[in-house]
């Protein structure tokens, strides 16, 4: 739930001023460039899959042609458009030719060959990891950074009852190490693995009560369910920030499993039975599963997901790997006493795991403590892998399509995702400007100023006058006799200290001028009343060029009381 509401209440209007260019011009000056690239660009034009090949082994086979290939998008087979094999990260000519026009876009190219950017979204979910193997797993990640190249970034996130992001979009390594190193220092965590301790202990206290061992685990129910609810609700958040990254984009999820079931085990071990969720009164969270998923396919994004309490890949053999939970027994794993039941409960916590990454086209690593050979099949994926390209002239916009790559020849196995949903336009401009919400990217394709004045309290709510600059000479105006207009979209939302977000309120405008003063020293001016909550705010302003898609950022922070 949002602690907040941003709202653009009463329009003062928009007009031309004649103010001195240097102004705008400063702007965009004082406004510092992210480390990572991202793209303004909306317009989807072709569907692109990245498909990771594998042989019996689980290495890369690299061999392939586009005759290789077959793709199916709602069971209907699609040609294949585009085709490219990306070799450690790098396109390599001839296939820059042949590569989707997308993709080649977002790498940078050097001479005959295009560099694609990897970006890494670490998100650390501490509710069911011990500190041994919280710490294990983030030497491992750490491994994993000391590979990336000067082009590639993170950002690094931890779940712990709530979510803190302790690094923004960079490619500077020191702060990813950084970030990691505070999750050792400040991450207590556990906040289910201890409820799933207490709940087993109050009800092996009660053996004759059964309807008493029943509610207990109910509440437990709730407890963790409203938990992981929230955890998945904040992923699909974080899955926003990646969308306007250029490159490759990957979600690294660290975790000890999440319950799929929430409650469903432990009402089992409470009962002694088993029973369907729903004549348990229980539900799953299925559909925020998902959800994620269909938000992560829609913008090309990959899972690999990490169960960090004993890790394995399905494509590779655990290689006799002990877990902490054989080593420790009962005192890492509450059902440890009841066998049969425990070996459900790790089931349950990594449905959702195999949900994310296989949806998407990427690796879950289960069941071994084999962590940096499985990190590093996680490193080779997103820098390996085939690219194939399907024009999307006849696919309906707004409907969710199974996807289906194959490979015509036996014994390989084929990873891409298996979903797509095209996007009206609006849609994706939202998100785009969503992810400057929590992140400190900027567009700076338009040089935007923000100013606001002192709020006033209006019932339980606060109005803050604001004035959104933009030079004429960044718009496209369309002339139209001695006039030209010009029309622009303003995304304007907002954020607290604790990082809740407002939903973003997008507004249009048409600015007209004469036509011989399209070009001149000119600033256009919007103004707007915005309604907020008391505390420390955030406001993000983005403002879009209808014309050209071109888009720029402004933020103003101030205390509302």
């Amino acid at each position: 739930m949002r602690p907040f509401r941003i709202a653009i209440l009463l329009m003062l209007g928009a007009a031309a001023l004649a103010v001195a260019q240097d102004a705008a011009v400063k702007a965009s000056q004082e406004r510092p460039a992210p480390s990572p690239t991202f793209s303004e660009r909306v317009e989807v034009r072709v569907l692109d899959l990245d498909a990771d090949v594998t042989d019996s082994k689980g290495q890369p086979v690299t061999d392939l042609t586009r005759q290789d290939f077959t793709v199916t998008i709602g069971g209907k087979p699609y040609a294949i458009d585009y085709f490219s094999r990306v070799d450690q990260g790098t396109i390599h000519a001839p296939d820059l030719a042949t590569a989707s026009p997308d993709q080649v876009l977002s790498a940078y190219k050097k001479g005959e060959e295009a560099f694609v950017p990897r970006n890494f979204l670490i998100y650390v979910d501490l509710g069911f990891l011990p500190p041994g193997l919280r710490n294990r797993s983030l030497e491992a990640i750490r491994d994993l950074i000391t590979r990336l190249g000067p082009e590639d970034s993170a950002r690094v996130v931890v779940f712990d009852q709530s979510p803190k992001v302790l690094a923004d979009w960079t490619s500077s390594k020191e702060s990813i190490f950084a970030a990691l190193s505070r999750i050792e220092r400040e991450g207590v965590g556990m906040s289910r693995l201890r409820a799933e301790q207490q709940t087993v202990q109050l009800i092996d206290s009660s053996p004759r009560r059964r309807g008493g061992r029943v509610q207990l685990a109910q509440s437990y129910a709730q407890e963790v369910g409203a938990e992981i609810q929230t955890m998945l609700a904040n992923m699909k958040q974080e899955v926003v920030t990646l969308t306007p990254l250029n490159g490759k984009k990957a979600f690294l999820f660290v975790t000890g499993g999440f319950e799929f079931q929430p409650g469903y085990v432990m009402t089992q071990y409470a009962t002694g039975g088993f029973g369907t969720i729903q004549a348990l009164n229980l539900r799953d969270v299925a559909g925020d599963v998902d959800s994620v998923v269909r938000d992560a396919n829609a913008n090309e994004i990959t899972f690999y997901t990490v169960d960090a309490s004993g890790l394995t890949t399905d494509m590779e053999g655990a290689g006799g790997a002990e877990t902490l939970g054989q080593r420790q027994g009962a005192a890492f794993d509450p059902f440890g006493t009841r066998p049969a039941v425990s070996f459900i409960a790790r089931q349950d916590r990594q449905n959702g795991l195999e949900v994310l990454a296989r949806e998407t086209g990427g690796l879950a690593l289960l069941n071994t403590n084999a962590f940096d050979r499985g990190l590093s099949r996680v490193y080779r994926a997103v820098s390996t892998y085939y690219s194939i390209g399907v024009n999307l002239s006849g696919l309906p916009v707004g409907k969710y399509e199974n996807v289906r790559v194959a490979v015509r020849r036996p014994g390989v196995t084929v990873a891409a995702r298996r979903g797509f949903q095209p996007r009206p336009e609006a849609e994706v401009v939202s998100d785009r400007a969503r992810a400057t919400l929590g992140t400190d990217i900027s567009y700076t394709g338009i040089p935007v100023k923000l100013q606001t004045k002192p709020p006033t309290q209006a019932k339980k709510d606060y109005l803050v006058p604001t004035t959104i600059l933009v030079p004429a000479s960044a718009l496209t105006f369309v002339p139209d006799g001695d006039k030209a207009t010009a029309h622009v979209e303003f995304y304007v939302g907002s954020v607290d200290d604790k990082g809740r977000m407002s939903d973003v309120t997008r507004q249009e405008s048409t600015f007209e001028l004469p036509a011989s003063q399209v070009k001149e020293d000119a600033l256009l001016r919007y103004d707007a009343q915005l309604q907020t909550r008391k505390g420390n705010v955030r406001i993000v302003v983005n403002v879009r060029d209808s014309a050209s898609g071109k888009m720029g950022t402004a933020r103003a922070s101030l205390r509302v009381e």
